[in-house]
């Protein structure tokens, strides 16, 4: 009966040994936290101005709408990559891309 309990104290043991290294090694990956002056710039404008824009609310920007944003209307043609005829909020935004 004694090699019992040591067998299952050691089984416990090595099992809070093991927890306690993982979390060590999950803490050591962890990536460090960016430079906010290095930090991409945020999204937001383009979605805000998007948002705007549309005024019809049914998530596109038609020709008409996007003449209202300044840069955007006259790149139109270019931005719509599906040719659809309207912009997605994802080539609206690339009008704002460097």
């Amino acid at each position: 009966m004694q090699t019992q309990r040591v067998g299952r104290s050691s089984t416990w043991a090595l099992a809070g040994a093991l927890l306690a290294l993982g979390a060590v090694s999950a803490q050591a990956q962890a990536p460090a936290p960016m430079d906010p002056a290095k930090q991409p710039p945020t999204t937001a404008v383009p979605v805000d101005q998007f948002t705007k824009a549309d005024v019809s609310r049914d998530g596109k920007l038609s020709r008409d709408e996007a003449r209202a944003v300044p840069g955007i209307g006259d790149k139109f043609d270019v931005l719509d990559k599906d040719k659809d005829g309207s912009l997605s909020l994802t080539e609206f935004s690339a009008g704002f891309a460097k």
